[in-house]
């Protein structure tokens, strides 16, 4: 779906309206819909959440499924966040807790579930064979070619996969992260892991399973030993961003891109030779050099894509992903295009109440502009109040504290006093981020 395309790194936010609409991040989705998760207000960028654009089968299971699950869902609103706002996670919680207040606000960043559940099912029905009996006839494989005997004694059926999940394993996509259930000298296990089906050398379905790792292990590939570079990249990215030579099977040595599949922690390669790039991505027409750089695994920037989601123009920065055999998309630090040519920046929700001070519209609009406004009388946390110049950081997507104007010059920060409000002669010294440690007490030295 382009929307789940379009949202790299981005979490998943929910409200319930019988709790106060009290925001809460989504950890995980269980296999069963159920889902865990954490108060927006103790979140934190680097939290283990559940990222979109990692969980796309997750997600589009779980809202298909959604309206059956619960008595009202109405009750429910679900966004998407990028993951950098966390960073401001206490003052963003109060937005969510008023939605028609700040509905113009935060209207760009809700999900319907509604949506996602007719477009499924729209999928669904076009995928159904006209043989009742055989309902996903259209899919690579039919319903009766798996051995659902097998999986049954892991303890998968259809109904524990659902609609979506029984298509995608139908269609040999890699599932879920599921609980395999099995039985060995009549002591039980769970193990977690990822299914799909791979084809078989006479064209039939054959059960893969990718168990999961604690952790990853990216020392060694099949004996070959893995650069730090390299090991770097694929911690990061998960791609390791350039071509690495390997010798895997009848010791021949081929050039191979590598890539980390974060469900389960396992590598997996592709020799350079049996990669396919398209000639064309999401209306763009790629150069020679793009599809060679692609190819070698690296990050390539692509301009002026198209999104049927969004109805726009957009850029990214595309690096093949081995595990999904298709690409990843990347727009940090990207201008998104719009339709007059020019560019917008990502925007910050900008709240009406910052550290529990009320913003005025002056504040509001200022922030808005990306410029500097001087709030008095913030909470620090620790029970005090400070004063300080508050700035959007677009490139980490939160705000930074200032002691005096950094839109001005220091010059004309110490020459206008009339115009800012009064600074001793230690804190005009020197313009720099107000850190955590000295919000306590600073008052008006600011």
């Amino acid at each position: 779906m382009d929307n789940l395309k379009d949202m790299k790194d981005e979490v998943l936010v929910m409200t319930n309206a019988s709790d106060g609409n009290t925001p809460h991040v989504v950890e995980r989705i269980g296999q069963d819909g159920s889902l865990k998760t954490r108060p927006l207000a103790k979140a934190k960028p680097d939290g283990d959440f559940l990222k979109i654009d990692r969980s796309e089968s997750i997600l589009e299971s779980f809202f298909s499924n959604f309206k059956r699950q619960f008595d009202n869902p109405s009750d429910f609103r679900f966004y998407h966040l990028p993951a950098e706002l966390l960073a401001n996670a206490k003052e963003m919680a109060a937005l969510f807790r008023n939605p028609e207040e700040n509905k113009e606000m935060l209207g760009e960043y809700r999900l319907e579930p509604e949506q996602y559940a007719t477009k499924q099912a729209e999928e669904l029905k076009q995928a159904s064979a006209t043989d009742e009996s055989a309902p996903q006839q259209s899919t690579k494989w039919g319903m009766e070619q798996v051995d659902w005997q097998q999986l049954a004694r892991m303890g998968i059926t259809p109904e524990s996969l659902g609609e979506i999940g029984t298509a995608r394993l139908l269609n040999g996509h890699e599932s879920a992260v599921l609980n395999l259930k099995t039985n060995f000298e009549g002591i039980k296990f769970e193990t977690p892991a990822c299914i799909r089906l791979v084809e078989s050398p006479d064209g039939k379905p054959v059960l893969n399973i990718e168990c999961c790792k604690q952790r990853p292990e990216l020392d060694y590939y099949f004996g070959n030993e893995i650069p730090d570079r390299l090991k770097e990249n694929l911690l990061k990215t998960h791609n390791a961003g350039s071509t690495i030579d390997l010798t895997i099977a009848g010791g021949k040595e081929e050039t191979c891109l590598l890539s980390l599949n974060p469900k389960t922690n396992r590598l997996h390669h592709i020799p350079v030779s049996e990669i396919k790039i398209p000639s064309e991505i999401n209306g763009v027409t790629l150069t020679e050099n793009q599809r060679l750089d692609l190819s070698f695994g690296r990050s390539v920037l692509v301009e002026n894509m198209w999104s049927e989601r969004h109805q726009k123009h957009y850029d990214a920065r595309l690096q093949y992903n081995v595990c999904k055999g298709g690409f990843d998309y990347d727009f940090r630090g990207l201008n998104r295009k719009v339709e007059q040519g020019q560019t917008e920046r990502q925007e910050i929700i900008i709240p009406k109440k910052l550290k529990g001070v009320d913003l005025t519209d002056e504040q509001v609009n200022a922030l808005k502009a990306g410029k500097a406004a001087y709030v008095e009388g913030m909470s620090d946390g620790n029970g005090g109040t400070f004063n300080a110049y508050v700035r959007p950081n677009y490139e980490k997507m939160k705000f930074d504290f200032f002691r005096w104007n950094p839109d001005k010059r220091r010059k004309q920060s110490q020459g206008q006093t009339n115009e800012q409000p009064k600074q001793s002669a230690q804190t005009t010294f020197q313009n720099r981020r107000v850190r955590k440690s000295e919000k306590k007490g600073i008052g008006t030295s600011l």
